[in-house]
């Protein structure tokens, strides 16, 4: 086996959607996998495209993202290393949103016709398929009631998700996007962002260095209430 093959193996292994499949299921999508090295910024597809492949980001990070017409943005979601993104390809014709890097990524590209065929051959396969499309729904259901919420609750909710996934024990978080991007993802623009860090801050819910990319929760349970809202 050379030492792409078992890279390629090593990163299916880490994939939320392949971990219920035993090794020789692993290797059939192994055969499919198509490997791509992007720098940060660059375009994976646009809405509207032919949805002619879906992806695995096994290192860095990407988002998927809608744009309007007026020329703002909404970030749908941000993928992680082992998460699979665009798997609706499987069943449309065209993407509806778009994706792009956040950083330097290695991306695997699987053609939505070559494993359609490997669907119907493994079942176990297309009921992890369901499983992560059901999580997939759960979670725009999730974003969709966060953006009837004041920007403030929708700030404190993201800071609460993002210390129980960077340090659990820990009242530090680091912003892993900058401020534009994190607008983006909150549904609201750099500015009103801005004067919602100000106010928790004023207010001691917060404490940010000079970057304002570390930030220290300085009261948990306000912010905790503040989510509530």
């Amino acid at each position: 086996m050379s030492t792409e093959d078992y890279q390629t193996l090593e990163d299916l292994r880490a994939a939320e959607l392949f971990t219920r499949l035993d090794e020789g299921q692993r290797r059939k999508i192994a055969t499919l996998a198509r490997r791509v090295t992007l720098p940060a910024e660059r375009t994976i597809f646009l809405r509207g495209d032919a949805a002619n492949a879906f992806y695995l980001l096994a290192a860095g990070r990407v988002k998927v993202f809608k744009l309007f017409p007026d020329g703002r943005s909404a970030t749908i979601r941000h993928v992680g290393a082992g998460q699979t993104f665009a798997e609706a390809a499987l069943f449309h014709d065209a993407y509806s949103s778009s994706a792009e890097t956040m950083t330097p990524s290695r991306i695997y590209r699987f053609d939505t016709h070559a494993f359609h065929d490997l669907l119907l051959a493994e079942p176990e396969l297309a009921v992890s398929l369901l499983e992560t499309m059901a999580e997939l729904l759960a979670l725009l259901n999730r974003r969709v009631e966060e953006l009837l919420l004041p920007v403030p609750a929708r700030l404190a909710r993201y800071l609460l998700a993002l210390s129980d996934e960077q340090t659990p024990a820990s009242s530090i978080v680091k912003l892993p996007t900058s401020k534009r991007e994190l607008a983006a993802r909150l549904g609201t623009v750099p500015e009103t962002l801005s004067r919602t860090f100000y106010r928790l801050k004023r207010g001691g819910v917060l404490r940010m260095s000079g970057d304002h990319e570390t930030i220290e929760i300085a009261d948990r349970e306000k912010l905790r209430r503040l989510a509530q809202d």
